[in-house]
């Protein structure tokens, strides 16, 4: 992804949630749309010709379970119609067969993401909390490579599973995936505060993931964790003997990261329609049935006041890598109620004034 990206005229990801969780998970029961809530087939097409649009270069199908509703394969045909890349990211009830692989690739899916939160069965079902879902997980990687279908592996960083890092890793070796995009925690409500990563075990998973980066064979991408950017920068400064004592607006090609912060660049629309920043940061800017997407993510007050960093308060306001990193907005907003608010969760103490003495 080249740096002079116009994210404020086009956004790098745009993500659809096709459907929500709607009774307890068992077996295969089947999970039913919520009457009248959900987009029907109808609106979900215009919703993907509004985002066509935007012409993003990465629109995503997830959910709790996109194969579980009810004509996806053709809304993945129209949106390669469209001319987007549609890929899809598999929650972790789903079952991927070696059929739906066939008919995956036949309507013309460009890759398809699992979730993958620990390196054993133990600790990724304690903590998707669907049994039998890491063999499932682990199936469904299987039959995607078989089938010639490009994999990728989505991870949630939690105090959890931050000592498994590397083993998961490893198994990714193993199975040859493409990417490797690890989240960093957002709290949805207060019983998983405590399960919130310190600003200390954010710094050191950085340490250990930066390593990682240069030893796998694929592409690790950090989401929610915008200050990851920062830790990269330091060391390359590091690594070259010279002290990083500035910055630039838009440094060059920082692999596997977004050139920009998350919510600056992101668009995901609900299950419902609603149009959000992100997928953790659930503060509405309008609904496709009602707004005309592409006027409410290029004008709308909402994704104008996060563009902004003039906007940003505290230490994050101060910070001299504030318009490459710009703190997690949606960690601020979950934990302090304000979008704009500092990210407590990054060790970094801001200098006053800059100058370059080397470049990185």
């Amino acid at each position: 992804m080249t740096n002079n990206f116009e994210f404020q005229s086009h956004p790098l990801a745009a993500i659809w949630e096709t459907n929500q969780r709607s009774g307890p998970i068992s077996g295969d029961s089947h999970f039913p749309r919520p009457p009248n809530l959900e987009l029907t087939d109808y609106e979900a097409e215009q919703m993907i010709r509004d985002v066509a649009e935007l012409n993003p270069p990465m629109f995503v199908f997830a959910g709790d379970d996109p194969l579980r509703r009810e004509g996806i394969l053709s809304l993945v045909q129209y949106a390669d119609a469209c001319r987007l890349k549609p890929s899809m990211v598999l929650g972790p009830s789903s079952k991927l067969s070696r059929t739906m692989v066939t008919e995956l690739r036949r309507a013309k899916l460009a890759r398809v993401g699992f979730v993958l939160d620990g390196s054993t069965a133990d600790l990724h079902e304690q903590i998707s909390g669907v049994e039998g879902s890491f063999a499932n997980t682990l199936n469904g990687i299987q039959y995607a490579r078989e089938g010639h279908l490009p994999v990728q592996v989505h991870t949630t960083v939690s105090r959890r599973n931050l000592h498994d890092l590397e083993a998961i890793a490893a198994l990714l070796k193993g199975v040859r995936v493409m990417a490797w995009h690890v989240s960093f925690l957002v709290p949805s409500g207060p019983f998983e505060m405590e399960d919130v990563p310190s600003a200390d075990q954010f710094e050191l998973a950085f340490a250990r993931l930066y390593v990682l980066a240069q030893e796998v064979p694929f592409k690790i991408k950090t989401v929610d964790a915008p200050h990851y950017r920062r830790f990269v920068l330091q060391e390359r400064a590091r690594h070259k003997h010279c002290q990083l004592i500035a910055i630039d607006r838009e440094p060059q090609g920082i692999p596997g990261i977004l050139p920009v912060n998350e919510s600056r660049a992101t668009l995901f629309i609900s299950s419902t329609g609603e149009i959000y920043p992100s997928a953790t940061l659930r503060v509405s800017a309008g609904n496709v049935r009602e707004d005309n997407l592409a006027e409410v993510y290029r004008n709308g007050s909402l994704f104008h006041d996060l563009r902004d960093p003039r906007n940003l308060k505290g230490k994050c306001g101060m910070c001299e890598f504030k318009d490459v990193c710009g703190g997690s907005r949606s960690r601020a907003w979950a934990v302090a109620g304000d979008l704009f608010a500092q990210d407590d969760h990054c060790i970094y103490q801001p200098h006053v004034s800059m100058k370059a003495s080397c470049v990185v």
